[in-house]
């Protein structure tokens, strides 16, 4: 071999190795790619969405979806799941059910077995059989299904509103189309069309829209993600689709809202019982003309007055009775500080009478003083419970009638009402919500339903007369009205009927203004005593008895109840 040859053999030989070591690496990039581009055209996903909706002139969807997947045995493994709203809150709050039926499910141009299973807010299609594998590639389902109460009524125009694809699925979507055809022509130019892409609650515009006459065509531009979807907007002239009219939306409304139709079903049943029995049994007899009576009404006495006035007993009726006692004779009030002391008389307790058969109560030994407190008395307690029976017995019933019994009935409708709702699974608010207007409207007719008999509302007609004396302040009313004499035993006399009427203060200050503070005083100090004022000390004698009389732990035994005066 020459010399001259050595120069091309060095050259060849350092060209050679990165000529061999490219082709190499360039068949094995080649191999990469198609293995690549092989599992890329074999991920799992949705090649094709299309939707065809005709909407027929009674407002039905016949919607045929057809969907042409590539199934690896990954999230595809048996078949595919096809979800669908229908249950939601339109824009009142008020619960809306919309129909909903499959009517064909086919795969690759056959029947196809699929399930219906329900969601919390809608209907769920389970397409597949449980019991076989799909074969891996690409499969074509068709579904076909029917729905109603999608259309929207407007002033100007009427519109269908349509999730395309949904945003629940996990696969992404390589083409998505849909056509929205009518029952009957319409002009394309009375086709207005919008659409939007994206996640849930998002408005993209990656879509492209076609009008012709009848029908409103839309694609989507771009791949779309999985949970992203398409929903379309499709306004058309009024009159394309009957309305339902207002009697079959008011059946809907009502099928679909039972909790509210209970509700207000029962407040209306409630509101026109007690109406109807307050037009019953409720009303007042007529008053008669009233004016100032100078004398008390005979055979009521003073607690009598004060139970006959508020229709109820409180413990003031107990106070007045003692008032009363002392006014004729039987007893003496002392206060000392935040006590009550009642120191018997001389004079007999020889008669029936209430207030009487309360004092022998309270000195039912030979025991000439009795005090109390606010501390607990079991003994006061036991005097007190027996007058309040005592008073309605004698005037509950011929006099006034509390129509307990129709009231108890109008709890019973309220209660039944909200049973019925509980049943129905209404929310807590709800029943809150539908109670509180219940317990208002019984808590009024708890006022109104209590009524005077006849004989009652002469009674009552004479103690509004007593009041209307007992309650003048004015020297020149008390003139023109023709008053007996202002004197300290007319004062000392009517005391408790004022204390029976709640106006005392107004009384005492007449007196007080024409006699003076100390003459007053000295009118009742024969049987009432008091360092701190006369009415004052008063006042606080029914709720030292209240607290008195109420056992510890117990809310309250101070009256059993708070109605006042006046029946409807």
């Amino acid at each position: 071999m020459s010399v001259e040859m050595w120069p091309a053999i060095l050259g060849i030989a350092v060209i050679l190795p990165p000529v061999f070591l490219y082709n190499r690496l360039k068949r094995i990039l080649g191999v990469f790619l198609l293995l690549f581009s092989f599992a890329a055209v074999a991920a799992e996903r949705v090649i094709a969405f299309h939707s065809d909706i005709r909407i027929g002139a009674s407002g039905v969807l016949t919607v045929t979806e057809t969907i042409e997947v590539q199934a690896e045995g990954k999230e595809i493994r048996r078949g595919i799941l096809r979800d669908f709203p229908t249950e939601y809150r339109d824009r009142l709050g008020d619960s809306v059910t919309v129909p909903f039926q499959v009517d064909k499910v086919t795969r690759n141009g056959k029947r196809e077995p699929f399930a219906i299973e329900h969601l919390a807010n809608g209907t769920r299609i389970r397409i597949g059989d449980a019991g076989r594998m799909l074969p891996q590639g690409k499969h074509v389902y068709v579904i076909t299904y029917r729905t109603s109460r999608q259309i929207g009524f407007f002033e100007q125009h009427d519109e269908l509103y349509w999730n395309v694809t949904g945003t629940g699925w996990t696969l992404p979507f390589e083409r998505v189309t849909a056509e929205v055809s009518f029952a009957q022509r319409v002009p394309a130019g009375d086709i207005k069309v919008e659409a939007y892409t994206g996640p849930l609650g998002e408005k993209g515009r990656d879509y492209n829209a076609f009008v012709r006459h009848g029908s409103a065509a839309f694609r989507a531009t771009r791949a779309l993600k999985s949970g992203e979807g398409m929903t379309i907007v499709v306004a058309f002239p009024r009159g394309i689709v009957e309305q339902p009219g207002r009697a079959e939306r008011a059946s809907t409304w009502a099928n679909e809202n039972p909790v509210a139709v209970v509700g207000a079903a029962g407040f209306l049943i409630l509101a026109a019982y007690l109406l109807f029995v307050w037009q019953l049994v409720g009303r007042d007899p007529k008053a008669r003309r009233r004016f100032p009576r100078y004398e008390p009404p005979a055979g009521l006495g003073r607690a009598g007055v004060r139970y006959l006035d508020r229709m109820a007993y409180d413990d003031r009726c107990f106070a007045v009775a003692l008032l009363g006692l002392g006014a004729n004779g039987y007893l003496k009030i002392r206060q000392e500080g935040e006590r009550y002391a009642i120191e018997r008389s001389a004079k007999a307790l020889d008669g029936d009478d209430m207030a009487q058969r309360l004092a022998r109560g309270l000195f039912h030994t030979e025991q000439e003083r009795f005090a109390f407190g606010k501390e607990y008395s079991a003994t006061l307690e036991v005097v007190r419970d027996a007058f309040r029976e005592a008073l309605k017995q004698h005037f509950a019933g011929r006099l006034l009638s509390r129509n307990t019994g129709a009231q108890l009935i109008g709890w019973v409708i309220a209660g039944a009402t909200l049973l019925a709702l509980y049943a129905l699974d209404a929310p807590i608010a709800v029943l809150a919500a539908a109670a509180v207007p219940m317990v208002a409207l019984l808590m009024l007719f708890y006022f109104l339903l209590p009524a005077y008999s006849i004989q009652g509302r002469k009674l009552q007609d004479a103690v509004e007369g007593l009041r209307r004396y007992l309650s003048v302040a004015e020297k020149d009313d008390l003139a023109r009205m023709k008053a007996p004499p202002q004197t300290p035993q007319e004062f000392a006399r009517f005391l408790p009927y004022a204390v029976a009427l709640g106006v005392e203060k107004t009384w005492s200050e007449r007196f007080t203004a024409l006699l003076g503070a100390e003459a007053v005083a000295a009118a009742v100090n024969e049987y009432y005593e008091s360092s701190t004022g006369v009415t004052d000390s008063i006042a606080e004698m029914d709720s030292t008895i209240a607290a008195a009389s109420t056992p510890p732990g117990s809310r309250s035994g101070s009256s059993d109840s708070g109605a006042g005066s006046g029946g409807g």
